[in-house]
């Protein structure tokens, strides 16, 4: 299945950070709390390479084939026969594992024949700590500031704690020596994972866990393909900066109450729908190298074009006009009854069941303001990460085959049971469907048990979504060929674990401007100021770690 990265998360999150990973992302409120000593951690040198890329291809054929990138669908849950067996044994020796993650579901039953069940399977007992996400910061600051850790805690790759990489070093096990290069194929499941989805567990150069896999593309620009065609007698296929304007005005209508595009504020920053924009008109994903040297989006000509351009949208009546204020939740209801026929969105988003009986979305596909080849920023590809506990070398390698189990793929029968549970309890067949019965829905989702570990997302749904599936996968291969990357990916930088500040004074005279309530001149002001107080430090930060990485000292 594909779950949401989460209900809140959007790039507006992300767009005052300027790298990606938890050790530069960690510029938010959420987790400030747990900053830890206040000394600041050592960008190490030493970088452990990634996990080797085993892709399994055992299981049934899907309907759609799938790869690294493009996840593959099945419209339908796989027959007995073809399930295969992904672990040759049960990995637990009877013991009890703890765990820390957070949860967006009502609690299971406290007895829960689910959990019984999988612990039988996997030889290890299960005590989940599920943490409601409004609390989770929290709980994560008092959870770490004590003596007494849980054995696994997830790290959130969209909320980062600030001062990361230091409660790492300082209370988790570093898993390079057992999960670097080629050493992951002790546990095949876990090799399965793509070497996108574990750059986020590498933080300071260091591996501290394993992901929770996601698809690697980035923000995505949702669409009403279906009501767009009604007003201009085609879906849209924009091929550069004309095409797209012109689309806007055709289906904007003010009377109406309809507008092209929305973006959303409500909580800080306003996000116009940068990274759309931004990657349209060529401007990097927060960093390029250019000539040997880091080059920053905000440094670039091209990044001056592209928010001139939102300007020139949002003058134009082209933007709702609630965009500054508006919350994410309200602008997917301005999408699903039609208000707006465009809005930046992840992409799980596409998989949303709870539309209007009829309403169709989709996404446009990127493509080159001058006509040319489009990009899509490359995210994080992981919901997060499994840290663990400091232990014995035996221990460590008993947890991680655990998490093997629980990274089992779709197809295999570790991964049924795990997403069903136990049949004639969890769940019953009907033909070619699964379906799960009361306990099923109670327990078997809400135990969370794939915050710890999980295999790669496929697109599948136990409801008939067979449109929004092919939609779904039709963006990711028309795609997969634009993802632009960001250079100091899982690279640390002491001064980005504190640039929120600077970022959002940068941000905000951003949106002034688009708002037509400053002039270019004071958005490249505000550029100089950034580079002085910050942009200059990351970018030596960021430059003393390649060179090392790459031999040059």
């Amino acid at each position: 299945m594909n779950r949401p990265t989460s209900p809140a998360l959007s790039r507006r999150n992300l767009f005052k950070g300027t790298a990606l990973g938890i050790a530069a992302l960690g510029t938010g409120p959420l987790l400030a709390a747990c900053s830890g000593s206040g000394a600041g951690a050592t960008a190490s040198g030493d970088i452990a390479a990634l996990p080797s890329y085993l892709p399994i291809t055992k299981g049934p054929k899907p309907d759609l084939k799938g790869n690294a990138s493009v996840q593959p669908v099945y419209y339908r849950a796989p027959a007995e026969s073809e399930l295969f067996r992904s672990v040759a044994s049960k990995p637990g020796t009877g013991g009890r594992l703890s765990a820390f993650v957070v949860t967006y579901y009502s609690p299971p039953p406290a007895d829960n024949s689910y959990l019984k069940y999988i612990s039988g399977q996997v030889g290890t007992e299960f005590d989940m700590q599920l943490v409601p996400g409004d609390s989770y910061a929290s709980k994560f600051a008092t959870m770490t500031a004590g003596g007494d850790l849980p054995d696994l805690v997830q790290f959130l790759t969209f909320a980062p704690p600030q001062g990361g990489p230091q409660l790492l070093q300082a209370k988790f096990q570093d898993l390079s020596e057992h999960l670097s290069g080629d050493k992951i194929k002790k546990y095949p499941n876990l090799a399965n994972l793509s070497e996108a989805s574990w750059a986020s567990a590498r933080v300071n150069g260091r591996i501290y866990g394993v992901p929770e896999p996601r698809p690697p593309f980035g923000s995505i620009l949702v669409c009403r393909p279906d009501l767009i065609e009604e007003l201009t007698g085609q879906e849209p296929a924009p091929k550069n900066e004309a095409d797209f304007t012109e689309l806007c005005k055709q289906v904007t209508s003010e009377r109406a109450n309809r507008y092209a595009i929305c973006g959303q504020g409500g909580g800080g920053s306003v996000e116009w729908g940068f990274d759309f924009f931004a990657a349209m008109f060529g401007v990097p994903n927060n960093w390029r190298l250019q000539g040997g040297k880091l080059v920053n989006k905000y440094e670039t000509d091209e990044w001056l074009r592209a928010i001139s351009y939102i300007k020139k949208l949002r003058g134009a009546g082209y933007y709702h006009p609630d965009t500054p204020s508006l919350e994410n939740s309200r602008a997917k209801t301005y999408v699903a009854n039609g208000s707006v026929l465009m809005h930046m969105d992840g992409i799980s988003s596409l998989l949303d069941i709870t539309l209007p009986k009829g309403a169709v979305t989709g996404a446009v596909v990127p493509f080159g303001a001058d006509g040319g080849k489009g990009g899509n920023y490359q995210g994080p590809s992981s919901f997060g990460f499994t840290a663990m506990k400091k232990a014995d070398k035996k221990k460590i390698e008993e947890q991680l085959a655990v998490l093997d189990y629980l990274a089992a793929p779709y197809g295999s029968q570790e991964y049924f049971k795990l997403r069903n549970g136990k049949e004639g309890v969890h769940y019953n067949r009907d033909g070619g469907n699964v379906e799960l019965t009361k306990d099923g829905r109670t327990m078997v989702e809400p135990s969370t048990l794939f915050r710890i570990a999980e295999g790669p997302q496929v697109l599948t749904s136990t409801i008939r979504i067979d449109e929004q599936l092919r939609r779904s996968h039709a963006w990711q291969v028309a795609t997969q060929d634009m993802l632009v990357e960001n250079p100091v990916q899982g690279l640390y930088s002491e001064t980005a674990s504190r640039s929120n500040s600077a970022t959002t004074g940068l941000t905000d005279t951003i949106t002034s401007y688009i708002l037509g309530r400053s002039d270019l001149g004071a958005v490249k002001s505000a550029i100089s100021s950034w580079k002085s107080s910050t942009g200059n430090a990351m970018r030596d930060e960021y430059t003393r770690q390649l060179d090392k990485q790459n031999g040059k000292s």
